[in-house]
């Protein structure tokens, strides 16, 4: 028989979400540190699939974590989005910043392990039974008996797979490539650019668009180039994401063949998703993300933080049911955002024709003039935030 171990916190998954699950916890009390076990079948560094975008909302949980941006990143300092012969910006310094996924997430579990959180690395857990008084999760390796289990997983969440976890909740998706590029002379590396290219929701029917992102791996210099599919309206027909790749690379002088293709499901986000059950949370892409841009890892972040004020209220009042963790992420301000982005995702994809749009469009252009972010010397993380608080947390 395997050897069982006790442990008050289980953290299934060492992506953002849940390392910012136990970074949360050990910095509200760093005794939490001995009481958390993290366990993922990956090794760090290892490779993930993402488009890399940290925006000022991530950069600012990593700051009140008191944890300064050291992961290498490519600044972006003009959003470019494109309909058709139609363009507007954004502008910022930086708008956002292009990490590497196995970079960033390898960075997060060694400022996790350095404060004392134990992290099992390259350990599959192969079931998970709910109890009265406690989950047991068996891994490769061993037994857990936990009080209380963090699904940080991802979109193919094995434990919601394993407990039947179903509800509404929409998934979205996305393929990408990495073609390497001259920074010298491509302008969106000179100029610190970054497109979005809605054109294919007429070209293609997709309900999403194409994107680059200039990023450097291993200090080279690699475009990003994908797409995102909302599937904001399922009823509608699939869009062919790799026709709309291969003509969108085509158009841009590359052919699809030459590269290798990945791709990977988006879960949305929805306000009245089932987001806990007895001794059981959800964090992070298992629970759901932005639907409107697929912006994950920013998110992904804040997540963490409502499941510590969570986990530690649980353990506080002897009560593992969550049954208040939806009701905390839905007043939270991260997740009133994440509301507001899922309105605009079924308005925006759900759009049939082309002049709606266009008149869309014309409107968004005009109203960006009137805000900061037509500023390229717009510093958006040391101003007031408008997303975020200066404390997210719920009373």
């Amino acid at each position: 028989m395997a050897e069982i171990q006790n442990v008050d916190i289980l953290i299934v998954g060492s992506g953002p979400s849940g390392t910012s699950t136990a970074l949360h916890l050990v910095k509200n009390n760093p005794a939490w540190a001995k009481r958390i076990v993290v366990v993922d079948k990956a090794v760090h560094p290892r490779e993930k699939l993402c488009g890399g975008g940290v925006t000022h909302i991530g950069q600012n949980i990593l700051a009140r974590l008191g944890l300064p941006f050291e992961p290498k990143n490519f600044e972006v300092r003009e959003v470019r989005l494109f309909y058709e012969d139609q363009s507007y910006s954004f502008f910022g310094n930086p708008v956002f910043r292009i990490v590497r996924r196995d970079e960033f997430d390898h960075w997060l579990v060694k400022t996790a392990e350095s404060l004392g959180v134990t992290v099992r690395q390259g350990e599959a857990v192969t079931d998970i039974v709910p109890y009265e008084d406690y989950v047991e999760v068996i891994t490769e390796k061993t037994t857990f008996h936990a009080k209380t289990v963090v699904a940080a997983d991802g979109s193919r969440s094995f434990v919601r797979r394993r407990l039947k976890w179903e509800d509404d909740s929409r998934v979205a998706r996305l393929i990408e490539v990495l073609t390497p590029e001259n920074a010298h002379v491509q302008s969106e590396f000179r100029d610190g650019v970054a497109i979005f290219d809605f054109t294919p929701m007429t070209d293609h029917q997709l309900q999403g668009y194409y994107w680059d992102f200039p990023s450097y791996v291993e200090g080279q210099p690699y475009m990003n180039r994908g797409v995102f599919d909302s599937r904001a309206r399922p009823e509608r027909p699939k869009a062919d994401l790799k026709a709309t790749l291969q003509d969108e690379m085509a158009a841009r002088g590359r052919d699809l063949a030459d590269y290798k293709l990945k791709g990977h499901p988006i879960r949305w986000w929805d306000k009245d998703g089932r987001f806990a059950q007895p001794r059981i949370i959800l964090v992070g892409d298992a629970a759901g993300a932005d639907p409107l841009m697929g912006e994950g890892i920013s998110f992904a972040l804040g997540y963490g933080e409502v499941a510590a004020d969570a986990l530690e209220d649980a353990f506080a009042r002897q009560d593992f049911s969550f049954s208040t963790y939806k009701a905390r992420l839905n007043q939270h301000t991260l997740f009133k955002q994440l509301k507001i982005r899922v309105w605009l995702a079924r308005f925006a994809y759900i759009l049939k024709y082309p002049r709606f749009f266009r008149a869309g469009w014309w409107v968004a252009r005009h109203v960006i003039k009137f805000t900061r972010w037509r500023d390229p010397n717009f510093v958006p993380a040391e101003l007031p935030q408008m997303l975020l608080t200066d404390r997210m947390r719920t009373t």
